[in-house]
């Protein structure tokens, strides 16, 4: 097994660990219990963060090449034929995932709550995209 797979084996562990927990903030934020929300929430950006960090440096420093990894290597293996389109529809996901993450996190922290539950859907439409999309491509 590559190394480049057995990081994103790690990242597709700690993702679908990370949705349960990522819902169950939500809910509690739907309860009222903001406090807890922010404290779940807050801490699966963290995480996110640290993954988005590691593939930067995985690729960038560590010469990872994910355009290289055989299709024949895929957990699930549904998708198109190449991996380099593989790669181009989970960054398109992942990279939005990104951006409303962040943005979502920022109008919570500012207490901008109606910007803050509109961008909370679709960074939850980005989250299970590239979930999704991790899971049978890679």
């Amino acid at each position: 097994m590559s190394k480049e797979i057995m990081y994103l084996r790690f990242l597709q562990i700690a993702v679908s660990l990370m949705t349960p927990i990522l819902l169950f903030g939500i809910v509690q934020a739907a309860k009222g219990n903001i406090k807890l929300h922010k404290r779940i929430n807050g801490g699966i950006v963290l995480v996110v963060m640290v993954a988005v960090i590691g593939l930067v440096v995985s690729s960038q420093m560590l010469g990872f090449d994910y355009s290289s990894i055989s299709t024949d290597e895929a957990m699930i293996n549904l998708g198109p034929a190449e991996m380099k389109t593989r790669l181009i529809i989970h960054r398109t996901f992942s990279n939005l995932l990104f951006i409303t993450l962040l943005i979502t996190t920022f109008s919570g922290a500012v207490k901008k709550y109606k910007l803050h539950k509109q961008m909370g859907k679709l960074t939850l439409f980005f989250w299970f995209g590239t979930l999704i999309s991790a899971l049978l491509f890679f």
